[in-house]
């Protein structure tokens, strides 16, 4: 899943937060590395860890006590201090918790390029993906946990079919996923997919560099995806290298 922008300077690559466990990382994601002088993902996940659980919470951004019920249901016995979160990076860190894997092609990206001495960046701040979340309501939250947890495969299941689908590059099969439980609700897919694709589209128009802008696939697929918006910004159309 590798996208060329007219010019040659700008490659999107979708990428796959986290591997089922035992699955390798298919050979193009490499080869995209290979080629770029600069890498970007999305954000640093430890920076958005720490910022998640600040020392002094506002109520506006906290979780009511029963969507913090709902939460610790849906986590199990977890170390998460939920009741600490931005109420949604609560949500997010309680779903992610029921699925297990190993870290997939973010963190693939940045060891090569700490390792080749790289230039390796982010698309955007941990602190903006923590605002685009507390935009959201908790109603919102608690219909798209409900569709979430109404999906009738497994999450395992949910992992390796999206794994197939993206190894093989099949962007019908993403986006179909891409369309179903959390993101199925439109405020919610409206925050954390479009909203967040023209903010990254605008800040990599015109590039010095070849760079590779590596974000996840769901970002690739749809109306409003990273490869439109990117590809307006720019003035200049989109190819598919792998």
């Amino acid at each position: 899943m590798i996208f060329e922008l007219d010019g040659g300077r700008i490659r999107v690559m979708g990428t796959l937060h986290l591997l089922p466990p035992g699955r390798q990382l298919p050979p193009w994601v490499r080869s995209a590395y290979d080629w770029s002088e600069a890498v970007f993902v999305e954000h640093s996940a430890s920076d958005f860890l720490r910022l998640a659980q600040p020392e002094a919470l506002p109520v506006e951004q906290q979780a009511s006590a029963g969507l913090l019920k709902r939460l610790r249901d849906i986590a199990g016995p977890s170390p998460m201090a939920l009741e600490r979160m931005h109420r949604g990076a609560a949500v997010v860190m309680a779903l992610a918790s029921r699925l297990s894997g190993r870290p997939g092609a973010d963190m693939a990206l940045h060891d090569w390029a700490q390792q080749d001495g790289k230039p390796f960046g982010y698309v955007e701040q941990a602190s903006e993906v923590l605002a685009v979340l507390d935009g959201i309501a908790e109603s919102d939250w608690l219909e798209g946990i409900a569709a979430e947890l109404a999906r009738p495969q497994t999450s395992a299941q949910q992992l390796q079919g999206f794994y197939d689908a993206w190894r093989k590059g099949r962007l019908e099969q993403i986006a179909e996923a891409s369309e179903q439980g959390l993101l199925s609700r439109p405020a919610i897919r409206q925050r954390m997919l479009l909203e967040r694709n023209r903010a990254w589209a605008a800040r990599y128009a015109a590039p010095q560099q070849r760079c590779l802008i590596a974000v996840g696939a769901a970002h690739l697929v749809g109306a409003g995806s990273f490869l439109e918006t990117l590809a307006q910004a720019s003035g200049g159309g989109m190819r598919r290298i792998v």
